[in-house]
């Protein structure tokens, strides 16, 4: 935290009841399981779990106080009685935000924000050091997530890198609300948690509720590649908007498409045509990931006052895609000030996210491609491209996609329709819908009732020229194929 708090300033802030005295505290843990030495235990109530039932063991590990929603009477600890602990949680993030000083950057999007966030992490840590820089850890990016995270937030930090996530409408404004970020990043729909929300368009609503919670001297990062971008940039009003791009235009869009150095490129967008202020070219596949020229815009490069319009960067993983996301913390960073020379060494510096396209030796001396941490339609499909990118002989492992709702079995059937025209020779799945993809995919492909056995089925087919990538939702835990094929 930025400095102790009291619980009396808190009861004083934001209201409820405070029992059994006072007390200053430096931090909040909701894990009563945790060294909670010179913090206070705030206790959580779900559906299926009541942290209130863990208040003797907070005090046994040293919580100097409670927030509770159900009195303690029998723990002999300051307490503020509140009506709902999760809401007052968001109100001590919210507290300890406001006495922070430096920027904050929130990234939202179906795909990709992890990776985002990791590498405007490595930009910034190039910039300041990495004790300077606080980025959200794993994938606290919910309403519980997000406030632990901003409750990290110390004197020492310059830069705070958020991220949110989001199952329902509201929950990226609720966040939003509490992180109070100075920049919005906003990448992408794909599909992700379409089951929760309904359809297409309310994701899309629902990234833009980023851009709806920024203040007036709010800055915005877009991906004009996406399909939901005008009505993104309809949302930003009057804020300063920088936009990204992989697309390669030609006059046949209706596009102009400038490579040569200092140039910028320009889209039509409705009846009006946008700036797009970040692009790469010379786009090279190599061995350790995408060699590429990150440009900007003569608009940008005036506004920013660069002397570098164009730099080349080589990222150390693989897939296209992960160029977009390398466009997007660039873009970040140029909205923050930092100079192209930083951007591009913090690009190179970032070697990855454990489980995010990430590419270990697999038996045989094989090349496995790693991407088990979580699966989305679209992100199947970029990995797959990016599976493509390699010679030799590949294989496809899938585990099942989940929260698709309506559109579960029709988006497993196109994703083995999709990695037949791809060109992939084998897929080896697993799970009750993978069923389907196997059917779509035809000829070269199997299903199987259990890891063991799809194990088993892979390892001899495994050689110094196989490419194999590994991929499924979090529920499917693709991560324990690729332990099972693993040096």
């Amino acid at each position: 935290m930025i400095r102790a708090l009291l619980l009396s300033e808190l009861q004083q802030y934001f209201g409820g009841e405070r029992l059994k005295g006072d007390v200053a505290f430096t931090g909040i843990e909701t894990d009563s399981r945790a060294n909670l030495s010179g913090n206070v235990f705030l206790a959580l109530k779900g559906e299926r779990f009541d942290g209130h039932l863990f208040c003797q063991q907070a005090q046994n590990q040293g919580a100097v106080g409670l927030v509770v929603s159900d009195y303690q009477p029998d723990i002999d600890l300051p307490q503020w009685l509140v009506p709902d602990t999760r809401i007052a949680l968001g109100q001590i993030a919210t507290y300890n935000r406001g006495l922070f000083t430096g920027p904050v950057i929130a990234i939202t999007g179906n795909s990709g924000k992890t990776t985002v966030k990791e590498m405007l992490g490595a930009i910034l840590t190039e910039a300041v050091g990495q004790n300077k820089v606080l980025i959200t850890a794993g994938n606290f990016n919910n309403d519980i997530g997000v406030p632990l995270t901003l409750m990290r937030l110390s004197e020492q930090h310059q830069y705070a890198v958020i991220e949110l996530g989001a199952n329902h409408l509201g929950e990226i404004d609720y966040c939003g609300r509490i992180a109070r970020p100075d920049i919005g990043v906003v990448l992408n729909v794909t599909g992700a948690h379409l089951g929760e929300f309904g359809s297409i368009q309310q994701i899309a609503q629902a990234k833009g509720e980023l851009i709806q919670v920024l203040g007036s001297e709010g800055k915005i990062v877009v991906n004009y590649d996406d399909a939901f971008v005008d009505y993104w940039i309809s949302l930003a009003g009057e804020r300063l908007l920088t936009g990204y791009s992989m697309l390669k235009f030609d006059s046949d869009q209706a596009v102009i498409a400038e490579e040569s150095e200092g140039n910028s490129v320009e889209r039509s967008v409705g009846s009006s045509v946008e700036k797009i202020d970040l692009y790469a070219t010379d786009l090279q596949v190599t061995e350790c990931g995408y060699r590429f020229n990150l440009c900007v815009s003569d608009r940008l490069a005036d506004a920013r006052h660069l002397s570098e319009r164009r730099i080349p960067v080589q990222l150390q993983v693989p897939a296209r895609h992960n160029v977009s996301n390398a466009l997007a913390a660039a873009s970040a960073a140029l909205q923050l000030g930092l100079d192209l020379t930083c951007i591009a060494q913090g690009l190179n510096h970032f070697s990855g996210v454990s489980g995010r396209l990430q590419t270990v030796t697999g038996l045989q001396q094989s090349r496995i491609i790693n991407d088990s941490y979580n699966a989305n339609p679209g992100s199947v499909r970029a990995a797959i491209d990016t599976l493509m990118d390699y010679s030799g002989e590949h294989i496809l492992v899938l585990g099942d996609i989940g929260e698709l709702g309506a559109a579960t079995e029709q988006a497993h059937q196109e994703l083995g329709i999709y990695a037949k025209a791809k060109g992939v020779g084998r897929l080896l799945t697993i799970g009750q819908f993978t069923a389907l993809t196997c059917q779509a995919f035809g000829s070269g492909a199997e299903h199987f009732a259990d890891k063991a056995s799809l194990i088993a089925a892979i390892k001899p087919h495994l050689k110094s020229d196989t490419t194999l990538l590994v991929k499924g939702s979090r529920s499917s835990k693709m991560e324990l194929v690729v332990t099972g094929l693993t040096l």
